[in-house]
């Protein structure tokens, strides 16, 4: 499943298959839906501590991101440090964090049926 997500006024077209999980693994030694369950508790514990997970939950978001724009079309991107310098202000729409892991999510929930790309 492919989709356009404009993170920090910068639009990226992602593709989520089976091979995500495995691209992501390779990058970063974890495990894709891990990374995603421990985004997701991270997200309630910030509720509460904001600052105190704010690092560790963009890490994740922004790896699975990159994972998916690679996946895409790698010329989009010259490096995950390449990719982070283009972020300057990830959270003034924060809208893409929820596309980023609905997307990562895709291949196991089926995807988005009301908006297939």
């Amino acid at each position: 499943m492919k989709k356009v997500v404009r993170i920090s006024g910068n639009e990226y077209t992602m593709q989520s298959s089976a091979y995500t999980q495995l691209k992501y693994k390779n990058d970063t030694g974890r495990s894709l839906y891990e990374d995603i369950n421990k985004f997701t508790a991270l997200q309630k514990q910030s509720e509460e501590e904001p600052l105190s997970v704010l690092d560790e939950m963009m890490e994740i978001i922004l790896k699975v991101a990159y994972t998916m724009i690679e996946e895409s079309n790698s010329s989009q991107v010259n490096s995950f440090e390449d990719f982070l310098k283009k972020c300057e202000n990830l959270l003034e729409d924060s809208k893409w964090i929820n596309e980023v892991i609905q997307l990562a999510s895709s291949p196991i929930s089926g995807g988005n049926k009301a908006n297939p790309q």
